[in-house]
């Protein structure tokens, strides 16, 4: 199973800063999307571009390509997906949702995988995702004070107040979400930064939540309590972590009260459980390719507002398992750089080790943020995602290499056990819905 991970036999390193620079202009118009806004620019196909550009250039001129099992996995949907919609009578369709896992999850992976080879590129990321988000919670500020609803950006906001952007951030829980992910960078550069950089990091934080306050978005406010939960569990452990909650549990509920009802007895969120008892019942009917990507709509009317329902209704078990693995396999990288560096010995633990340990446990978060959202959200294709989690793979590279260790993960093991807890989801959701809906 080592073999599955693998480097493209070389002579010499090469990493042109050229690629990496076009990572950032295509981060800029994926999350900025000027090409939207500014018509001169309409129809130009940036992103398409900067992504031939830069798999050419990883082909030919970046050595090593170091292929990580998430690479291979995703390039697995493909198939999935087309085999899917041939057995629903639609193989064309099938192919097609296989092209856009190929276009909007393997490339961004990939691409960010293997060009994040230091950790200035990857601070250089999350400064300019912080920037956008900024970008954004002005436009959103514009929107809900303007006589009109609209914003800068041309786009109104929607349900009482509710903000968003352009593109795939047009809803707000995708822009909840982007926001949420964000706030891990954020306290990145709050404790690892000189004064000035401090400052900027408090203020970005600042603007994110006030953002999320903003997108009123229910699945992403218990995500970032999930993350605080779980940042307290792995910090402090046992009792310490319990008395934490408590403590902050009053907090938390009067700041849900101010948004959205979350209760399961609420109309959206009944409608939300009937949706993921109808994606259980398509699985049952269709256990090993589904009834095909992007037709749950076609049996129940919406979306599962449930990622791992959506992916478990639509490609059955063949796909929801590699979707899952993606996620749980990235999450247990950054989870075995924790454990390391916990277990230790203060005297071997190098400052370049701490440096890059706190780079890997900062995307760790966001991806465990996101991995919490996508059980209130259909996000299976959320290229925010998949950018941060190539980067989480670049850093975890970084690490192991720095460490001088071959892997902090025993991948046979891991997938093994990552398949049990896949299914155990499953079931613990349907162990829900049995006493709810």
């Amino acid at each position: 199973m080592n073999n599955f991970q693998r480097k493209i036999p070389v002579e010499d390193v090469k990493n042109p800063a050229f690629a990496f620079l076009l990572t950032l202009l295509f981060t800029f118009f994926i999350f900025l999307r000027p090409q939207e806004i500014f018509e001169p620019l309409n129809g130009i196909p940036f992103i398409a571009i900067l992504s031939i550009l830069l798999i050419v250039i990883i082909i030919f001129a970046h050595r090593p390509i170091q292929l990580m099992p998430q690479h291979y996995l995703l390039l697995g949907m493909f198939p999935v997906a087309a085999i899917s919609g041939a057995l629903n009578g639609w193989f064309g369709e099938g192919v097609t949702q296989g092209f856009k896992f190929i276009n909007s999850c393997l490339i961004p992976l990939f691409i960010f995988s293997v060009i994040y080879t230091s950790a200035s590129r990857q601070k250089a990321f999350m400064w300019l995702s912080l920037i956008a988000a900024a970008f954004f919670v002005h436009n959103g500020y514009v929107q809900q004070n303007s006589a009109d609803g609209f914003g800068w950006s041309g786009t109104d906001y929607v349900e009482d107040g509710r903000i968003r952007y352009i593109g795939f951030f047009r809803d707000p829980n995708d822009l909840g979400v982007f926001f949420m992910m964000n706030i891990p960078f954020a306290l990145y550069f709050t404790k690892h930064s000189n004064f000035f950089g401090k400052l900027l990091g408090i203020g970005f934080l600042c603007a994110l939540f006030y953002g999320i306050y903003m997108t009123n978005s229910r699945g992403t406010m218990l995500a970032v309590v999930g993350m605080i939960g779980l940042y307290t569990l792995i910090r402090y452990g046992g009792t310490k972590a319990i008395v934490a909650g408590l403590t902050i549990a009053p907090l938390v509920l009067f700041v849900a009260s101010t948004f959205r009802a979350i209760s399961s007895q609420e109309a959206s969120a009944k409608g939300r459980l009937w949706a993921w008892w109808d994606g259980l019942e398509m699985l049952k009917a269709n256990p090993v390719f589904g009834v095909g990507s992007n037709n749950f709509t076609e049996h129940h009317g919406r979306v599962a507002h449930n990622t791992y329902i959506q992916m478990a209704a639509e490609l059955g078990l063949s796909g929801y398992l590699l979707w899952v693995t993606i996620l749980l396999l990235t999450l247990l990288m950054g989870f075995s750089i924790i454990m390391y560096v916990k277990n230790l010995p203060t005297a071997e633990l190098t400052d370049k080790l701490k440096a890059e340990a706190a780079l890997s446990i900062t995307c760790f978060y966001s991806l465990a943020g996101f991995a919490m959202t996508a059980f209130f959200l259909t996000r299976h294709r959320f290229i925010v995602y998949f950018m941060v989690a190539g980067i989480a793979i670049a850093s975890y590279n970084r690490f192991v290499a720095l460490s001088k260790a071959d892997s902090l993960v025993n991948y046979q093991n891991a997938i093994k056990s990552i398949l049990l807890v896949a299914m155990a989801i499953i079931i613990f959701i349907y162990i829900v819905l049995k006493f709810t809906v």
